[in-house]
């Protein structure tokens, strides 16, 4: 077996552990899930665990990271193939719709970091460098989306994208909470905060 084929299965390798690794920390938290019930659910033994990683909060951490960036790319992805001549706020509303599956489990592992975060001073400096990584990424989307609606945002975009995530978060956690009613207005609500928050570009523009 060549190196290369080698450096191409075990990368197949991480990427099952992590999509088994989403739906486990997701049902039983991080303190609550094993490296046993990761392996089982990616269908590999402790082996191929540790050629890939040192603990569970290795993959906790990789997961976060992959999800997060998924996130932005996603809503990019739209964006950036959309004509400028087509991009309107419904654009907004549909990714948000699409994000929704993936956005109910990022949310419950972000939830997982965040109370892990709380408790150890170390899960607390990835947490804010993972959050800085993705507020920059998630700005830099606005500004585009901003831009192809013919509109500059009112504030910084670095606070701007941080009240976007805060109200998605709010109403993911709304969604995720058993017994409560999925907020059916967030589709409208964001995109008039985005309005009220930005303003058209002028002439010198």
């Amino acid at each position: 077996m060549t190196e290369h084929t080698m450096t191409r299965r075990r990368a197949a390798t991480r990427a099952r552990i992590l999509d088994a690794a989403a739906a486990v920390f997701a049902e039983k938290g991080l303190h609550g899930a094993t490296i046993d019930d990761l392996v089982t659910a990616a269908g590999y033994t402790r082996g191929a665990f540790y050629s890939n990683f040192d603990t569970k909060e290795d993959v906790f951490d990789a997961l976060f990271e992959q999800q997060s960036a998924y996130m932005v790319d996603l809503v990019r992805e739209a964006v950036e193939g959309t004509p400028a001549e087509e991009f309107d706020l419904a654009l907004i509303t549909t990714v948000l719709e699409r994000l929704r599956p993936a956005a109910l489990t990022w949310y419950l592992i972000h939830t997982e970091f965040v109370l892990h975060a709380m408790r150890n001073e170390d899960a607390g400096r990835r947490l804010y460098e993972h959050s800085a990584r993705f507020e920059r990424e998630f700005a830099d989307v606005l500004l585009l989306a901003l831009e192809r609606l013919g509109r500059r945002p009112r504030l910084a975009p670095a606070q701007l994208a941080d009240v976007l995530s805060s109200l998605y978060l709010k109403a993911l956690a709304q969604e995720a909470s058993p017994g409560a009613p999925p907020r059916e207005d967030f589709d409208t609500i964001l995109p008039t905060v985005l309005l009220g928050l930005s303003e058209e570009l002028g002439p010198e523009d």
